[in-house]
């Protein structure tokens, strides 16, 4: 039995291995990442108290990291009846995970950029290479924020 565990043990490292990579390639935190996969991994929905011990991570980092998990949709609030204590569960859906890191990261990223080349539109000594090329930027950066609310609509 004592394998069987240490196997389970090994394998749950691996996993998180695997969500702190992804984290780090889309600039998020580690924290973040251990406490999804806590999550991710649990069997039912976790109270703030499990994540804590089972992430390893500090009371202030979970709380930051559930703040912000919640408000790009990776987690859910569980209610449980008998239980006083909030929980939490996993987003499963990738279609809604992939929503959650556009509407957070790329659609902010966007309309500033979109600000920011009417800016530059709006200089009229531009030389005719540069109105093309700033043409081109408008053009993509309009095209990307009509694309991002359709990618969240796709199952």
């Amino acid at each position: 039995m004592k394998g069987r565990l240490a196997e389970t043990d090994t394998a749950r490292q691996e996993l998180s291995a695997y969500f702190c990579q992804l984290a780090d390639s889309f600039g998020l935190p580690r924290s973040v990442a251990l406490i999804y996969g806590t999550l991710f991994l649990a069997e039912n929905p976790l109270p703030v108290s499990d994540i804590i011990e089972e992430s390893g991570l500090s009371k202030g980092s979970v709380s930051s990291g559930l703040r912000f998990l919640e408000r790009v949709g990776f987690i859910h609030l569980v209610v449980e009846s008998s239980d006083r204590r909030t929980f939490y569960r996993p987003e499963l859906s990738l279609r809604r995970l992939a929503a959650g890191l556009i509407e957070e990261n790329f659609t902010p990223a966007l309309k500033r950029g979109e600000t920011l080349l009417d800016g530059v539109a709006n200089n009229s000594e531009l030389t005719d290479h540069l109105k093309a090329r700033l043409a081109s930027l408008q053009t993509w950066n309009e095209t990307a924020l009509g694309l991002l609310p359709a990618l969240s609509l796709l199952d």
